[in-house]
């Protein structure tokens, strides 16, 4: 079993069109949803769908402008087991809304650890460090699968990620970077997982062309770790089916 841990099927173009190819697919995705208020309605389009999950999101990007959606996000948490995207973005287009973004994300990092078992897709460009800090205050490492998506942190970042128990997804673009290539090596075999963040890295039409890409992805991993990945990331991706 391949799993796309980060896959914006709300965002395609053909969305109904993929959901019903996933009925008779074998590959899998994480739904990652950008604000709450789009919750429910995918996953009444996903009604059925065994190998989607679909996920309460609340993407930084979009806090300044919707703040007052995480009263709504706080009221859904306890019917999804997979949150995301969610946490933190400092980089300069979206650096003013910091304050907001921090207190949104203490907010759900308090209720996934409150409520537990939760699988979060994580956010985390230029603020790994304060993502980290916040998921420790609040026990969210504890006792929830926590991944770090596109992880683009320091070296340092890195470490404290992994030591905290984090997880990570990697995309395509992460085995082209320096950055990427290390973090795909400094990984624990036990906490690496797949993603392509369709639509922004690649297009996807068809779930044999996600197929294709979860495979070549694999392949890319397991020859810069000189090690086979295909094991590992298929267990991986089960555990976090176990809902």
């Amino acid at each position: 079993m391949l799993i796309d841990t980060h896959f914006h099927l709300d965002l395609m173009e053909n969305m109904q069109a993929l959901i019903r190819e996933f009925s008779n697919s074998d590959v899998c995705a994480i739904a990652v949803g950008t604000t709450p208020i789009a919750y429910e309605r995918e996953r009444q389009f996903c009604f059925g769908v065994d190998n989607i999950r679909v996920g309460l999101g609340f993407h930084p990007q979009l806090v300044a402008k919707r703040g007052q959606e995480i009263d709504l996000f706080l009221k859904l948490i306890k019917n999804s087991r997979y949150i995301g995207e969610i946490g933190l973005d400092f980089n300069s287009s979206y650096i003013a809304s910091k304050e907001q973004q921090l207190f949104s994300f203490r907010k759900i990092g308090k209720a996934c650890a409150a409520e537990g078992n939760k699988v979060l897709s994580i956010h985390s460009v230029k603020a790994a460090g304060a993502v980290i800090d916040e998921l420790e205050k609040a026990g969210t490492f504890e006792n929830n699968i926590c991944i770090f998506h596109w992880f683009t942190g320091t070296a340092a970042e890195r470490r404290r990620a992994i030591e905290a128990g984090a997880w990570f997804s990697i995309n395509p673009r992460m085995l082209k970077t320096k950055s990427g290539q290390e973090t795909i090596k400094a990984i624990p075999a036990d906490r690496l997982l797949l993603e392509t963040d369709a639509p922004f890295v690649m297009k996807i039409r068809t779930t044999e062309e996600l197929a294709k890409e979860l495979n070549k992805l694999v392949v890319g991993i397991s020859e810069l770790r000189a090690e086979s990945m295909f094991g590992w990331i298929t267990d991986n991706s089960k555990r976090l089916f176990c809902d």
